[in-house]
């Protein structure tokens, strides 16, 4: 893998901010509108008016989300409500949380890691959209820092790194304890230089896996490039970059990653739920047709049971479907409600499915997206035509609230998928894996 290492982090001063639960907020691409409008009211200082601010009726080039976020980003360096650590270090971040009955202490690292620019090293395993790249790329360029950590993962068999994070959290008080939505952050310093050196050597021989931040990851590749492109010669020892230093040119080839060991038991990926709007016409009585020659169908009473029946056929080619019970506009009941379909022959299915590996074909994300919408009920899978929601509840409330008239439910994605499908050089369909816990943002931010 490209190389790691210590760096200054920009934290919140805790003798200016109290309550760190206040200035925190998840990563900017599940921060719906609402949230958002909660975030902002809970402190002026809350990272949200970073990572994601808010659009105005007046914007222009001059005046809009990202300068604002760079003069606030300033304006919080200048009187201290962020400060710069003194050392480099490695930031050890746990997440401790309960699911299913079990409890889940999840340890990583956030630390720099070289770009690799050459695409050689670095494995990806979503497909990217230019819109957020963009969004991204003017927030870095008006910014100029790392305001959340990209997720990272990697395979130790004998958990060396993890010893070394452990061994050192034991001894140490985190400098950052916050518990949010059920979930305990911390996070500690490792300043100790051996300890350091020892963790680059182990991760210097890793392939590395992106588990989230695709789009971030390669707006710092672009933004990289884009500097590098752009400078011009100044000096025999510098180069200039419409103003930038060669410090930023040398320190844009790098970006802030949080490392998690790839492993099954601390690894929890949740599913992310389509909901569809339009079903190019087709009666509920239609879908049900086309969809009962390739699956096997089961009619459920409730969406409880709905779920629990998705989630008992986890190992199977298994989806929910629900459907409005009623026509828009009509009292009179027609065929819908809940059902669960099991995949008949997989092996036919994927016949259908274009290119691709077998390990591609055989995940759920993409025998919905190419075999269930576009080749069996020849609906559109482009994002103005589907809503993906993480809650199954939302999806439920979105059928019944009208406006939408499929509703999909899945199971997760498997860990070992992830790693076989970037492997092979692959690319999921988009919101194939929903990584549980996110990283927080604002816990430690990194300075070009």
């Amino acid at each position: 893998m490209p190389s790691i290492r210590p760096f200054k982090a920009v934290v919140y001063n805790n003798k200016k901010i109290k309550k760190i639960s206040k200035v925190v907020a998840p990563p900017y691409d599940v921060i719906a509108p609402d949230m958002q409008d909660k975030l902002y009211r809970i402190h002026e200082n809350n990272i949200v008016r970073l990572i994601l601010g808010k659009v105005k009726d007046g914007d222009t080039q001059t005046d809009n989300r990202y300068t604002r976020a760079a003069s606030d980003f300033k304006f919080w360096l200048r009187e201290n409500i962020l400060m710069e650590e003194s050392v480099p270090a490695i930031y050890i971040y746990t997440q401790t949380y309960t699911y299913d009955g079990r409890k889940i202490d999840r340890i990583g690292f956030i630390s720099l890691m070289e770009l690799d620019l050459e695409d050689k090293k670095v494995l990806p395993h979503e497909k990217t959209l230019k819109a957020p790249k963009e969004d991204r790329l003017r927030l870095m360029r008006a910014v100029k820092a790392n305001l959340s950590p990209i997720f990272m993962l990697y395979e130790d068999a004998k958990h060396k790194v993890n010893n070394i994070l452990r061994a050192f959290s034991k001894k140490t008080k985190p400098f950052i304890d916050v518990t949010i939505d059920s979930v305990r952050h911390r996070v500690w310093a490792l300043t100790d230089k051996d300890a350091i050196g020892d963790i680059e050597g182990l991760m210097s021989k890793k392939d590395i896996f992106i588990a989230d931040g695709h789009h971030r990851y390669e707006t710092s590749k672009n933004y990289a490039r884009e500097l590098i492109e752009k400078s011009v010669p100044c000096t025999r020892a510098k180069r200039v970059v419409q103003g930038a230093s060669q410090s930023l040119i040398d320190n844009s080839k790098f970006f802030m990653a949080y490392f998690v060991e790839l492993e099954e038991k601390s690894l929890l990926i949740m599913p992310t739920h389509r909901l569809i709007k339009d079903a190019r016409g087709l009666s509920k009585e239609e879908i049900i047709e086309k969809l009962r020659k390739y699956f096997i169908f089961e009619k459920l009473p409730t969406r409880k049971k709905l779920l629990a029946r998705l989630g008992y056929l986890r190992s199977s080619h298994a989806f929910g479907m629900y459907l409005p019970c009623t026509s828009r506009g009509s009292a009179a009941p027609v065929q819908g409600g809940y059902y669960v379909l099991k995949l008949k022959d997989f092996n036919k299915a994927k016949t259908f499915m274009g290119e691709g590996s077998a390990d591609w074909k055989s995940l759920d994300v993409s025998i919905l997206h190419l075999f269930i919408l576009q080749y069996v009920l020849g609906i559109s899978d482009e994002d103005d035509n589907i809503e993906f929601v993480k809650d199954p509840g939302e999806a439920f409330k979105g059928i019944d609230k009208g406006g939408f008239n499929i509703a999909f439910f899945l199971n997760p994605t498997k860990v070992t998928q992830v790693k076989k499908i970037a492997e092979h050089g692959e690319k999921m369909p988009r919101k194939a894996t929903y990584f549980y816990p996110k990283p927080l943002s604002g816990l430690v931010i990194r300075k070009m």
